[in-house]
């Protein structure tokens, strides 16, 4: 886990972010991260992927999900790297839901493309503790 943010106090907007991603470390190679686990229930308002390096090849077979399970969609289904895209540049990610109960986690799965691609990025969201 690069950063991980316990959330603690309602209504303030925060951010979790994922280690970094090597796009291209291998067709249908997967890592997973944990972007966070939260004590208190949480309603995810966005979710994206960040780009940190310029995408070179044909990155869009790769993908990231979001779940509350290792491996899971349940937060964001499979959304496919963007090919061409330069140093902060953003991919959005569409919610399937966006609460989360108390203590569970929230992961990230990044599925990687063939060696002949280039890029890096991360996965973020960016959520609001609810009241207890």
């Amino acid at each position: 886990m690069s950063d991980l943010y316990v959330a603690r106090g309602a209504g303030k907007r925060q951010i979790a972010k994922s280690v970094w991603f090597n796009l291209d470390n291998g067709s249908g190679t997967t890592i997973d991260d944990v972007l966070l686990y939260s004590s208190q229930a949480i309603k995810i308002v966005a979710a994206r992927i960040v780009y940190v390096d310029a995408t070179a090849g044909t990155v869009a077979a790769g993908n990231a999900k979001i779940g509350t399970t290792v491996g899971g969609a349940e937060i964001v289904a499979a959304t496919a790297y963007t090919n061409s895209a330069t140093v902060g540049s953003v991919t959005a990610m569409t919610l399937v839901t966006n609460l989360v109960p108390a203590n569970t986690m929230v992961s990230v799965r990044h599925t990687g493309v063939a060696s002949t691609a280039a890029g890096q990025a991360y996965v973020e969201i960016e959520y609001e503790v609810l009241s207890a």
